[in-house]
């Protein structure tokens, strides 16, 4: 980025600023924080601590997430961090002498049920002082981590004619995992007059499956009922019940 600025000095009447910045990626865990502050993170006795002071994740069952916090004096009397003696051996607090930022290494998991996991840490000041710096990692795990919605669908009664004419009758299922990700391998149904299209939403976590009757297959009149089946790549099948009726009409 450069500013370029005028001034009445006749020998420099133009004078540059260049400013040149190294922009880094987030870390791929920010995203599945609760909440965060990438701009000026959280004030917590005496430190800045980025990008969440207390996080809060969303794990599936079994999951491990690690995550890493930045945590900055305010000011030359903050005082120096070191873990407490009781805290767990899976916790890493590191020390950047060159920013003079500690960075506490973390790991979410793996969990059964929710839960929250203290980090206790010891705050020494310049006059020997000490007091405790406690950072809670809360760790969220849903009892239903696939939500379909809706579990049965229904398409109603429709005119065997106007399927025929060209008038359209669909549904649609929306599946999303609250933590983890999935893809949809395969779609498929028991009622092959019945056409099956997926839309992704957001990849890996959130689709929408339409579903729609082929008028180019229609079959005789009558009330049917089947069943949609839905592969995913965590070798599970999806059956949703669909009914409708056809009316000779």
């Amino acid at each position: 980025m450069s500013h370029e600025l005028q001034t009445n000095d006749p020998l420099h009447s133009v004078i540059k600023l260049t400013v040149t910045a190294t922009i880094k990626p987030l870390p791929a865990f920010v995203k599945r924080l609760a909440s965060f502050e990438l701009r000026s993170g959280y004030t917590l006795a005496g430190f800045n601590v980025w990008p969440a002071s207390h996080p809060t994740v969303t794990l599936e069952r079994g999951e491990k997430l690690d995550i890493t916090l930045r945590l900055r004096p305010l000011s030359a009397t903050s005082g120096t961090l070191a873990l407490a003696p009781d805290a767990p051996a899976l916790y890493k607090l590191r020390h950047d002498a060159s920013s003079n930022a500690y960075w506490l290494d973390l790991t979410a998991g793996p969990a059964d049920a929710s839960l929250t996991q203290a980090i206790p840490l010891v705050v020494t000041g310049a006059d020997g002082s000490s007091s405790k710096l406690t950072i809670n990692l809360a760790i969220e795990v849903p009892a239903e981590n696939l939500v379909v919605t809706p579990r049965e669908l229904d398409l109603g009664e429709s005119a065997l004619s106007s399927l025929k004419a060209g008038q359209q009758k669909s549904g649609r299922i929306g599946i999303r995992k609250l933590a983890g990700s999935f893809n949809i391998k395969a779609l498929s149904s028991t009622l092959p007059f019945l056409k099956l299209e997926q839309q992704t939403i957001v990849e890996g976590s959130n689709y929408l499956i339409r579903v729609r009757i082929d008028a180019e297959n229609l079959p005789k009149a009558g009330a049917y009922m089947g069943v949609l089946v839905i592969d995913i790549d965590d070798k599970q099948k999806l059956q949703i019940p669909v009914k409708l009726i056809l009316a000779d009409r």
